[in-house]
């Protein structure tokens, strides 16, 4: 990409290490790793269907290549992994990894969601993200699993492979600024993001709920241009995670 796609950085140099540290793809696939795993293995152990519409996208995906669905349902996760991996060794960074940077990225994570909390809260009541009726008859282990899976696959699709294609499309072919791509690529992110959550029954949200998933889809891509895929990612999961056990609970 012939443009950075990211905004400048400010902060004592402490920070500024922990921000770079974070956004390196092995800090990323070291802290999403065991989000992969979850999601992957409960895929396959859950009594109930938890595979999320993005995961499910990327399966079809590869069946486009004859890969069995059976087989198809891990490739997801290793997508992700593989390509941060070879971003890793592209890099030439070191593999060693502190686990200091690791807690930060969960504090971080679960620190900005608080905005997310208060605006589902105000927007579209304590149940914004999910079905009440659908989270009941989960269990908790399996809307975790369910949350994870928003978290990873979705950042994956709507911030991490359309934020950087439209930017790109933006930078280099039209050959517009640095600010033109990042603010093209969150407005069309943010807006198919709402339209997925309403696919493929459309007109089935309100517009309340659509406003949320919009504004919700601005604010995640904010955090990946700032921060990177793995706090976007860690964010969005965190946030599920709150919206599908605590506030799930309260709605039962």
């Amino acid at each position: 990409m012939a443009q950075q796609l990211q905004l400048s950085k400010q902060g004592s140099p402490s920070r500024q290490r922990y921000t770079a540290l974070s956004q390196r793809p092995s800090y990323i696939l070291a802290f999403l790793l065991p989000m992969i795993v979850y999601y992957e293995i409960a895929l396959y152990t859950a009594d109930k269907n938890i595979q999320i519409k993005a995961h499910d996208a990327l399966v079809r995906f590869f069946e486009r290549f004859d890969m069995p669905p059976t087989q198809g349902l891990f490739l997801g996760g290793v997508a992700i992994v593989t390509i941060l991996a070879i971003k890793h060794i592209m890099s030439n960074d070191r593999w060693s990894i502190e686990p200091r940077v690791i807690l930060g990225m969960v504090f971080e994570s679960i620190i900005l969601t608080l905005p997310l909390i208060a605006i589902g809260s105000v927007l579209a009541g304590v149940l914004a993200a999910m079905n009440p009726s659908v989270l009941t008859t989960l269990e908790l282990s399996e809307r975790i699993a369910v949350s994870l899976g928003a978290g990873l696959y979705e950042e994956f699709i709507f911030r991490w492979l359309l934020i950087t294609g439209v930017h790109t499309l933006v930078c280099n072919v039209l050959k517009q600024s640095n600010l033109a791509g990042i603010t093209s690529g969150i407005i069309i992110s943010s807006i198919t993001f709402a339209m997925y959550h309403d696919f493929p029954d459309f007109n089935t949200l309100g517009v309340v709920a659509l406003l949320f998933y919009g504004i919700a889809g601005v604010y995640l891509g904010l955090i990946y241009v700032n921060r990177g895929f793995g706090i976007a990612a860690g964010t969005h999961a965190a946030y599920d995670i709150v919206a599908t056990t605590l506030l799930a609970s309260i709605a039962a």
